[in-house]
């Protein structure tokens, strides 16, 4: 790769580029190239690249992408849903297991095929499709796509365009009919419990119910506010360096975060900021802890840790994770 403003952070080793990804946020279109290229270049050597645990660059780029809505990024964000043996997860981390739908759903340029082709082709991960049908719902609320043209193809998912098998994506398309409100769809989620194709109490029939005595728009608006569902932002690309790891204290993207809502990392007071809501803020920190603004010590990234979908709730509750915690509006 040609790179100039992430040269040298091919691999992180511990320390996160947070001046690079500064750089590339106050200079899009010199940026973009570069980041294309990285996504080029991941995707062409996959197989190889999954094995290497430190090599992260690929994860501030495609977030990068998707805050820039770049299109030109749809096709690889697309292709990271065909990756096999698990490469995507092994490459992206939470990037594919929490925000896939969110960055989707941010570098669609308007062809919904490819979103609709990962949602029905059964031999991709199960997981993976799921979060395309998220994307789906940020499309509606971004104002993509209108909230009838999702009623059309939910009922045709229903009636035949999606596989009876017994995946995610039919476990979460009541759920997602009733995001959008369920009217002109009430039936062919009754049918499909009746056909065995949901089980009735992921189906929730009691909440389609309810949905249907509100108004569509009230429904609409209050899937407005799911913060689940929102195309990628400026606090996504500040909270990476956290999530991946930093160890370099001269400078972080925190400072800007603070900025952004009107406070300075180093904790001036100012007319946004709740002086008790600072000092209760606080006590729950222990002594040799800081909050926010400073990282004291490295916090690698580790694919590891990942709960998987069908995994034990981590709450405890003893449901599924993905019906529990890891439903989306959680």
């Amino acid at each position: 790769m040609n790179l100039k403003i992430f040269k040298g952070f091919e691999r992180f080793d511990g320390n996160f580029p947070t001046k690079a990804v500064k750089y590339a946020m106050e200079h899009r279109e010199e940026a973009i190239p570069e980041l294309l290229e990285i996504m080029e270049y991941t995707l062409s050597n996959a197989k190889k690249l999954a094995k290497e645990k430190d090599r992260l660059i690929q994860i501030p780029a495609v977030y990068l992408l998707a805050y820039f809505r770049e299109s030109k990024a749809y096709e690889y964000v697309v292709k990271l849903a065909y990756l096999p043996d698990n490469q995507s997860i092994e490459l992206f981390g939470s990037a594919i297991a929490d925000d896939y739908a969110r960055i989707l759903a941010s570098v669609c340029d308007g062809n919904l095929d490819p979103i609709k082709n990962i949602i029905e082709d059964s031999s991709l991960d199960e997981y993976v499709r799921d979060e395309a049908l998220y994307s789906l719902l940020i499309l509606l609320n971004e104002g993509k796509v209108t909230r009838e043209h999702l009623v059309f193809y939910f009922k045709s998912l229903f009636n035949g365009k999606l596989k009876a098998d017994y995946s995610a994506v039919w476990d979460e398309l009541p759920s997602v009919c009733c995001l959008i409100h369920p009217k002109g769809l009430e039936n062919d989620i009754v049918k499909a419990v009746d056909d065995g194709k949901v089980m009735e109490v992921l189906a929730e029939l009691d909440f389609v119910e309810e949905q249907l005595e509100r108004p569509v728009e009230e429904v609409l608006e209050e899937l407005k506010d799911n913060e689940d569902l929102t195309v990628i932002s400026e606090y996504d690309i500040y909270g990476l360096e956290d999530w991946v790891g930093v160890e370099d204290d001269e400078y972080d993207l925190d400072d800007d975060f603070f900025s952004f809502f009107g406070e300075d990392s180093d904790g001036e007071d100012d007319e946004y900021w709740d002086e008790e809501f600072d000092d209760e803020f606080d006590e729950d920190f222990e002594d040799d802890e800081e909050p926010f603004g400073k990282v004291s010590n490295v916090i690698p990234f580790n694919r590891e840790f990942l709960v998987g979908r069908n995994d034990p709730c981590p709450c405890g509750s003893g449901k599924k994770y993905k019906n529990c915690c890891g439903k989306k509006g959680n």
